[in-house]
């Protein structure tokens, strides 16, 4: 007999057998978000699951199948998750069917080529914000392009802080502020960078006169640089003797030229009878 336009008898299971069990041994296996292709994995397994776990009498509540099956999104996956578990706790379903929820998983974990640009964007970012730029503006790059990727709050925190100034990095190590979520971490970054170009600003005030380069105090003041060369301390004590011995050697002249003089007028006056 021709069996042609009849429709298969749903698979039975043994007498007895629990079917809840099978809810959690035919769930597909955890996906954190990450990677484009592993959601296409993760959403084929889970079609499977759900057509399967329906087929099975006696019928399960489709509620507590969904939540098990979106408690096994993981990581940046789990907080596109967790709202979608609180509405279906409440007793309402967030998608008419499966299809419904397969288009907007995809949407959100399965645009491969806009995910993976945006995850080159910002290693890319955070390998180079540390050498230029303000903190303010690293941050304001960031969550724009953090937006974009399906990493988890975890992740951005420390990609964040991958990318901070070194000198940010270091306060961060060596201090107790609270950075144990993206948001407090850039609070706490934005502070920091504030108060270091506070202080930039404020150092010339202390050292008025600067640094100058050589020849720069010279070319001030219309001389020209290394003008002036001191000798060294022996050489000057050396001129400085042999300028005093030129000097008592004419005051003795002048000395001997006057006593000269003198004797030669005492001659005279003998001469003459004085």
């Amino acid at each position: 007999m021709s069996n042609a336009g009849t429709t298969p008898a749903p698979p039975q299971l043994p007498a007895g057998y629990d079917v809840s069990k099978l809810v959690t041994q035919l769930a597909p296996r955890e996906y954190d978000g990450k990677m484009a292709q592993d959601g296409l994995r993760f959403v084929s397994a889970a079609s499977i699951y759900h057509s399967n776990i329906t087929t099975f009498p006696p019928s399960f509540p489709e509620t507590i199948l969904w939540i098990t099956l979106l408690n096994k999104l993981t990581e940046g996956a789990a907080e596109w998750a967790g709202p979608h578990i609180v509405t279906l706790a409440s007793s309402t379903q967030p998608w008419a069917d499966f299809v419904a929820f397969e288009t907007a998983f995809k949407a959100h974990f399965c645009a491969a080529d806009d995910k993976e640009a945006a995850i080159a964007e910002l290693v890319k970012l955070c390998k180079g914000q540390h050498k230029i730029g303000t903190v303010q503006d690293y941050t304001v790059k960031f969550n724009a392009i953090a937006a974009h990727t399906s990493f988890s709050a975890e992740d951005k925190r420390e990609r964040y802080r991958t990318g901070l100034p070194y000198k940010i990095k270091d306060i961060l190590a060596t201090s107790g502020h609270d950075t144990s979520s993206i948001t407090k971490i850039q609070a706490v970054a934005l502070t920091m960078d504030q108060n270091l170009l506070v202080r930039e600003e404020e150092r010339p005030k202390q050292f008025s006169g600067g640094w100058r380069k050589k020849g720069e105090k010279a070319a001030a003041t219309a001389r020209p640089p290394f003008l002036e060369c001191k000798l060294p301390k022996k050489e000057q004590q050396a001129a400085s003797s042999s300028g005093e011995t030129t000097d008592l050697a004419a005051l003795r002249a002048e000395l001997k030229e006057i006593k000269e003089r003198l004797s030669a007028v005492s001659v005279n006056e003998t001469k003459e009878g004085f």
